[in-house]
């Protein structure tokens, strides 16, 4: 598809109906269909358009479907060229093939089905050939080939045949017509056909279309003789303009369209658009954006455009729009930026010159403008200005003057922007340029105009000065997108900038950025990122226009607004692009806000330009040059349109339709409701919207009930996938919004998926089944489940048991031991106190007999000295003592407590080595006492020397080794 141009939007929910016929510099927008798009053949035949807004077209290879997005091909059984379509009044479409003929009807799975009639008509004259013409009339469906004229009513199929030949069949207020090759112009009349008065010299004429007129009147448009009017008197020839040219192209097809206009397309020089007078509206050929100029079929749709089937492709025409394009094929060339009329001339300025053409201000529909480059203005045109009769270009070498025709230089200055006069100083004039602002002044005129003479830069003020306008107390404002806003007050008596003063949000504005000054009403104003505002100088503050603001929106990012010369105001904010149209010229609670919302697309960012010649057109600049706007005579409502559900298709391994959206998506009836499987729960919807002007910007939204929780985005998106659907019932809801920001209808599709088999009825019968079998079978699991956790119970009570008693008596041994050990801990405490008691004891004894013995030796020594009477007294005490110190005495007491003490060991000593001493057995006691030998020397009445004697014979005893101590032996005896 190539778009020719972008449709635009006129009002929201507005379309124009009748367009003043006033000079036009372009054409109607035009969207081309070429094969490449539609994927059939290269010749179209013919179309119409459903209720639903789907249009089909009748190609060389079958019957093509188009929604405004896909474009579907049905053949015939026959794989033969589809020459004629029709639709009844119930909806039915009927078809007419080569050598077959039948309507279309809806399949089982939601698609278009051709259902045959050929079989009703007699088997003689089944080889009918192409069948050239189908249209309903009250007496039936008439199908028309050039042997025979068949007509199906009521399940019957009459045969028409020709005096000669059939050339031609046409419909006019429900009566056939058809162009005999030997008895000329006939008319059905329900039971034969009749000559038409007058219609005898068109045997030899080939008529293209019969078309209703005025009452009683019929337009007769013949292949080569032009126009005819025909009534009850006969036909008669119709002289006016589009006859003449129509003599001189042949018509091959002609449709009357809804606004009363006709539209006759020729076999090689495109269509023609003509009034009911007979005048010239508009042409289209190859020059202007058809694609071929063979017009095979004209149709108009219920948008009131007109379709073109042509030798090669198909056409789309948006007569309704109010716009047409002015095209590089005119001359145009780059993007617009400034247009004026002067002299007689249209200039349009562009980034790559200054082109012209004559001004017009009657139509020729024939001859659309062509424009020339100016002489010395290639390169950035950025605006025009006429002073006192004189064209001021302004351009990226510098500023110019129209000078015959040609671009004159009058200023070093390079990168101009603007001209202004200054309003208070009528012989200056200031220029913007890309450095500051530069001052001229005006001495004299020449052959074009005033001559201007470039002054000097006025110091101070060194930015781009691309958008200023001046105040009523002549100061200048200038607007920079990415400084702010700044005000310079000149002293034209000094020529210099006597002031300059910088404004931003802490004089009221809202940002600092993006702030544009605009002249409107005599006022100045500026537009911001967040509304109109104006300079209040008693505050010296900036303030919202309150007006403004609530017909553009409140703190909507308003660009640019423009006033054109009628008064109406031009506006760019966000998205939108419109006019406010003054009815009442000086107030703003008397207007009409229209919008253009497609035109903000192609709009130059930044540098938004609008002009107005004059009250019946508007030139507006785009990103391809300019669009000329004609404001329509007549406004009418725009028909709603539908969004469509197309198609729905299972996605599971592929991709498999289920449904093709052929009755608009809706389920009649609830037993209408499709019904999926669970296997089948991931679907497809493809959505769209019959809607033609501008299509590739339709938006869509979507929901579907029972799963999403809200309306999806707005979004170019025409499809949508949903994967893994729970069972249950949904509807799928599809909207979509035009570029008028108008609503289509709600397309629904609603649908039920079933549950999978594992939740039908008959597997929770099932389940139940197995559920009952499963609480039996626990219930008998957990019985002998019980019992064994019972038994295991039961043992563990013993085990327990047992291991408790055990434990008892681990206790109790462990306590007997405790005792036993306690007990002996006591014996080995008693007989260490014993032991210690009779070392003790030893001592005693042992120190008692030395004692005595020093004693005795004393008495001894004093007995020589002594009388016989004291002598017989010490005599008597030394034999005293030496009874006393006899130890031998107390062996045998000693040896009773010892053994006691050391558990019999002198008794176990004796035993185990007889060979010992009683000697030697004192000795071993003494040794177990741990006695040293310096203690046992005076117990055993020996010297320490007879102790060592003694304890080496006692080694040799008891056959103890040199190494072995004979204490630690004993003490372990």
């Amino acid at each position: 598809m190539k778009p020719i141009f972008l449709a635009f939007t006129l009002f929201v929910g507005l379309v124009c109906r009748v367009t003043a016929q006033f000079s036009t510099y372009g054409s109607p927008p035009v969207t081309n269909y070429s094969k490449s798009d539609y994927h059939a053949g290269n010749q179209n035949w013919s179309a119409v358009q459903d209720s639903r807004g789907v249009v089909y077209v009748g190609n060389n290879k079958g019957i093509l479907e188009f929604d405004g997005v896909r474009w579907n091909l049905y053949p015939l059984p026959n794989r033969t060229i589809v020459r004629s379509l029709a639709i009844a009044e119930d909806g039915v479409i009927y078809v007419g093939g080569q050598d077959e003929l039948g309507y279309l009807a809806e399949a089982e799975d939601g698609t278009p089905n051709y259902v045959s009639l050929a079989a009703n008509v007699p088997e003689a004259f089944r080889s009918f050939e192409d069948v050239w013409e189908t249209f309903p009339t009250p007496d039936g469906i008439f199908f028309c080939t050039q042997r025979m004229a068949f007509l199906w009513k009521e399940g019957h199929m009459e045969l028409i045949p020709p005096v000669e030949r059939f050339d031609g069949f046409f419909q006019l207020r429900g009566q056939a017509y058809f162009r005999d090759t030997r008895q000329g112009l006939l008319a059905w009349n329900g039971r034969e056909l009749a000559p038409v008065p007058g219609g005898g010299p068109f045997k030899d004429e080939v008529i293209a279309a019969i078309l209703p007129y005025q009452a009683g009147q019929a337009l007769l448009v013949s292949a080569r003789k032009g126009l005819f009017l025909m009534d009850e008197q006969g036909i008669r020839p119709w002289p006016v303009e589009a006859s003449r040219f129509l003599t001189q192209y042949r018509a091959f097809c002609a449709i009357e369209l809804s606004s009363g206009n006709f539209a006759v397309g020729t076999t090689s020089n495109g269509v023609l658009v003509m009034d009911r007078e007979g005048r010239p509206l508009t042409h289209l050929n190859t020059s202007n954006g058809l694609q071929n100029n063979t017009i095979l079929r004209a149709y108009q749709d219920r948008s009131r455009n007109l379709w073109l089937g042509l030798d090669n492709g198909i056409d789309h025409v948006a007569l309704s729009a109010p716009f047409s394009v002015i095209s590089s094929e005119q001359g145009v060339e780059g993007t617009g930026y400034t247009s004026i009329v002067h002299d007689g001339m249209l200039y349009l300025g562009t980034n790559q010159g200054l082109f012209s053409t004559r001004w017009r201000q009657q139509k020729d529909p024939f001859a659309l403008p062509r424009f020339q480059m100016v002489e010395g203005t290639k390169g950035q045109v950025w605006s025009l200005k006429e002073v006192e009769g004189q064209l001021i270009i302004c351009h990226h070498e510098g500023l110019f003057y129209l000078d015959n025709g040609r671009a004159a230089p009058f200023s070093p200055v390079k990168g101009a922007w603007a001209f202004e006069v200054l309003e208070a100083y009528p012989d200056y004039a200031v220029a913007g340029a890309y450095t500051g602002l530069y001052l001229f002044e005006k001495q004299g005129r020449g052959s074009s105009g005033p001559r201007w003479k470039f002054i000097r830069k006025l110091e101070g003020f060194d930015e781009s000065a691309r958008v200023f306008e001046q105040d009523k107390d002549g100061n200048i404002w200038i607007s920079h997108a990415y400084k702010g806003l700044y005000r310079v007050r000149l002293d034209m008596d000094k020529q210099r900038i006597e002031e300059t003063a910088f404004f931003n949000a802490q004089q009221g504005l809202p940002t600092d950025l993006f702030i544009n000054v605009s002249e409107i009403r005599g006022e100045l104003l500026f537009t911001t990122p967040k509304g109109v505002y104006y300079f209040d100088r008693e505050s010296a503050q900036f303030r919202e226009h309150e007006e403004l603001s609530a017909l553009i929106g409140s703190g909507k990012a308003v660009h640019r607004i423009l006033e054109d010369e009628l008064g109406n105001i031009w506006f760019s904010a966000g998205e939108e692009f419109g006019l406010i149209k003054v009815e009442e010229q000086g107030v703003f609670n008397n207007v009409r806000l229209l919008y253009f919302n497609a035109v903000q697309d192609i709009l130059v960012d930044g540098f938004e330009y609008v002009f107005s010649p004059g009250p019946n057109s508007v030139f507006i600049a785009t990103e391809s040059g300019f669009i000329q706007y004609v404001p329509p005579v007549e406004e009418d409502q725009q028909e709603q349109f539908q969004a469509l559900v197309r198609s729905v298709s299972v996605i599971r391994s592929g991709e498999r339709r289920a449904w093709g959206g052929s009755n608009g998506g809706a389920a009649s009836s609830a037993s209408d409701k499709p019904v999926f499987s669970y296997r089948d729960n991931s679907l497809r919807f493809a959505f769209a919207a019959p809607f033609f002007e501008e299509n590739k910007k339709l938006q869509y939204r979507y929901i579907l009930e029972g799963f999403d929780q809200g309306w999806s985005d707005w979004s170019g998106q025409v499809y949508k996938d949903y994967t893994n659907l729970p069972y249950g019932d949904y509807t799928f809801r599809a909207q979509a919004r035009n570029a008028y920001a108008a609503l289509s209808d709600i397309a629904s599709y609603t649908f039920t998926i079933k549950p999978p088999w594992y939740l039908t009825l008959g597997a929770k019968i099932g389940y139940g089944l197995i559920g009952l079998l499963l609480i039996v079978g626990f219930f008998q699991y957990s019985t002998r489940r019980l019992e064994k956790q019972k038994e295991a119970l039961q043992a563990q009570q013993v085990r327990e048991l047992e291991q408790r008693e055990a434990a008892h008596r681990q206790e109790v041994e462990q306590s007997e031991e405790e005792i036993i050990r306690l007990r002996n801990e006591k014996l080995k405490a008693d007989i260490e106190h014993k032991t210690t008691e009779l070392a003790s004891a030893t001592m005693h004894l042992v120190q008692k007999g030395e004692i005595l013995l020093e004693i005795k030796d004393s008495l001894n020594k004093l007995l020589p000295y002594m009388g016989p009477e004291n002598k017989s007294m010490v005599t008597q005490l030394i034999r005293a003592i030496n009874e006393d110190i006899r130890l031998d005495g107390y062996w045998e007491q000693f040896e009773l407590y010892f053994d006691q003490v050391h558990v019999n060991f002198l008794k176990r000593l004796r035993e185990s080595y007889p060979v010992l001493t009683p000697k030697d057995q004192k000795l071993c006691a003494y040794l177990r006492m741990n006695l040293s030998t310096k203690e046992i020397a005076p117990l055993m009445n020996i010297s320490v020397r007879g102790v060592e004697i003694s304890r080496y014979r006692l080694r040799k005893k008891l056959g103890l080794d040199t190494d072995e101590n004979l204490t630690e032996f004993l003490m372990e005896l």
